[in-house]
């Protein structure tokens, strides 16, 4: 940076110049030691951008030293005209700031050679960026934000235009890797509860790493996350967007009581109709034709026929049984074939927007950690579950309760460090003022006692009694929940110590995970089954098992340090497409994915 300052003042010397606003502060700025290029940065106002796993490892972003003087080559007017540009008043006016001095020092280390012009045209590896950078949709992101130059309106340029063409394809390269990489949107635009913040990459570095490449265009999808469920969803967007189908407008299912397989409904017709399922053929015999003749009666005939297989199209049978649960699947549902309220709902509700969907949770897999880690948990909120991943592979799953849409659980990763067994719950305050407050002060040590709980001050359990309980009072004392089985948090929870004060934990109230829907929690996530969730995330630990942990059920208080701190992920997305292909859509439980959507100006 040094070599760069002293280049830009002996320019300004040589032409008699003054030095433009934007390369004076590059010349008069402090010095500093390079910045970490992977150094995590807030992404507000513009989303940061990671290093791209998947491209070619970047060479170093600290350029080489240049001559005191401008070398031959710096003569020619390519460089002579980019010299120009860079080092006018306005320039980079319509570039990103966080981009200019990056760009600026790109070009100063290549003595102002361009870059991506060559005989007063593109050159080949300039016409593969464009291609690839050109299908930016196919990665979710709008190509029209990047300005690419169009190599036949070029035949003939100045080299003044020639030089605007080089700094402005090298721009739209540094702004594809950001959003390729840590995406459009700030996270914290969407919500203050998703505390996300994707590492960044300098865009010397982005720029490197394409110079680099062999094959332009293989660095440039690089940039993109490196996950499989990212991928997956990369592929189903093309195929939906392939489709090119007009949405088919079905006929609503009228509201009714629970249809249960095999039962006999009116509805079932329209239910058929849906999915394409036909009615059971009706197996019938014919009159002889003497009894036929002599009655003279087929009509009658007829009509028997039309009521049985009237009676029989409204039998809820197996076929159409095992397509509900297919749709049941597909869209986050108990995959039960029970037509309930909640399913009648999801098959009124229209076509879902499947393309914006996509492009949304796309656009939340940039938020992600890069490496999620070859052991780690992962809680999908909208999916009401969480998984546990050892060496790449999942291992287990289960159930879980999320939290209300008034206390939403938050969205980001951390490290789990220990488990509690037979814990204490400390009751938060938000709750003890909103929810206790009341029958606490009708019968201070009977709810209590019914309950449990016992009261702290300054480390020391006192009666409840000597306290007057108002509100400055319950947020002066701490009140507890001894362990026990009737203790909110269960025999068991598991510890990622976080500015959200949230973790994973057991819990008494069993029926709510037979839900479909199952947020009702203040934020913390409940557990289905704590302690086969307890072996696969203590799984190789040389200390203690599972059957240890559950040897300690209803003792004190017992604290189990992980012998290696495992990566917990608390994520949001709607969308996920399985290792068969299978889109599956699910409610946007907080609304992240509509706000979302409205930012990126995709439909919703």
């Amino acid at each position: 940076m040094q070599a760069l300052k002293r280049r830009l003042m002996a320019l300004a010397l040589a032409s008699g110049t003054a030095l433009s606003p934007f390369a004076a502060t590059l010349v008069h700025a402090q010095d500093q030691s390079v910045q970490d290029p992977f150094a995590v940065e807030p992404v507000d106002p513009s989303p940061a951008v990671v290093d791209p796993a998947a491209a070619a490892a970047p060479v170093a972003t600290e350029a080489a030293p240049v001559a005191e003087a401008l070398p031959p080559a710096a003569a020619d007017s390519g460089a002579a005209a980019l010299r120009a540009l860079l080092t006018a008043p306005d320039a980079l006016a319509g570039v990103a700031a966080k981009d200019r001095a990056a760009i600026l020092a790109w070009y100063g280390a290549r003595a102002f050679e361009p870059m991506w012009v060559a005989d007063g045209r593109l050159t080949e590896r300039a016409d593969a960026v464009v291609a690839r950078i050109a299908r930016a949709a196919e990665d979710g992101l709008d190509p029209s934000a990047y300005a690419l130059p169009d190599a036949a309106a070029l035949v003939g340029a100045t080299p003044d235009r020639l030089a605007a063409v080089d700094v402005g394809l090298t721009a739209a390269v540094a702004r594809f890797a950001r959003e390729a990489s840590g995406g459009r949107v700030s996270p914290q635009k969407i919500s203050k509860d998703i505390t996300r913040t994707p590492p960044a990459i300098d865009a010397r570095t982005a720029l490197a790493t394409v110079e680099a490449a062999t094959d332009v265009a293989a660095a440039l999808d690089g940039f993109d996350p490196p996950h499989e469920e990212f991928r997956r969803l990369k592929a189903k967007l093309a195929e939906v967007r392939a489709r090119q189908e007009t949405p088919v407008a079905h006929a609503p299912i009228a509201e009714g009581p629970t249809l249960k397989p095999g039962m006999r409904d009116a509805r079932v017709p329209a239910l058929r109709e849906r999915f394409g399922i036909p009615a059971p053929e009706l197996v019938t015999g014919s009159l002889p034709e003497t009894q036929t003749a002599s009655n003279g009666d087929d009509e009658l005939v007829a009509t028997v026929e039309a009521a049985l297989a009237s009676s029989t199209d409204e039998v809820y049978d197996q076929p159409l049984i095992d397509a509900v649960k297919s749709f049941q699947a597909e869209n986050g549902l108990t995959a039960d074939g029970i037509v309930g309220a909640r399913t009648l709902s999801v098959l009124n509700g229209g076509p879902r927007d499947e393309e914006g969907e996509i492009v949304a949770n796309m656009e939340m897999w940039r938020w992600m950690p890069r490496d999620l880690g070859r052991d780690h948990v992962f809680v999908n909120v909208p999916e009401f579950m969480v998984h546990v991943v050892r060496d790449g592979v999942r291992i287990h799953e289960t159930r879980v309760v999320v939290g209300k849409v008034t206390n939403q659980t938050p969205i980001f990763s951390d490290e789990m460090e220990y488990l509690v067994v037979n814990p204490y719950w400390n009751v938060p305050e938000s709750i003890k003022i909103k929810e206790m407050l009341p029958a606490i002060k009708a019968d201070p040590a009977g709810y209590m006692a019914r309950h449990g709980y016992e009261v702290v001050w300054e480390g020391q359990v006192i009666d409840p009694a000597t306290v007057v309980w108002d509100e400055n009072a319950v947020k002066a004392v701490g009140i507890r929940q001894t362990p026990g089985e009737a203790n909110a948090l269960g025999h068991i929870k598991f510890m990622f110590p976080n500015q959200h004060a949230v973790y994973l934990h057991d819990t008494p109230s069993r029926a709510l995970f037979q839900r479909d829907v199952r947020a009702f929690s203040h934020g913390c996530v409940r557990v289905d089954d704590p302690t086969a969730f307890a072996g696969a995330v203590l799984q190789g630990d040389p200390e203690w098992t599972v059957e240890r942990v559950e040897s300690l059920y209803g003792g004190p208080e017992r604290r189990v340090n992980l012998a290696h701190h495992l990566k917990v992920h608390i994520a949001y997305f709607t969308a996920s497409v399985d290792d068969t292909g299978k889109l599956t859509l699910r409610d946007d439980l907080y609304g992240h994915v509509r706000k979302l959507k409205a930012a990126l100006g995709v439909s919703t």
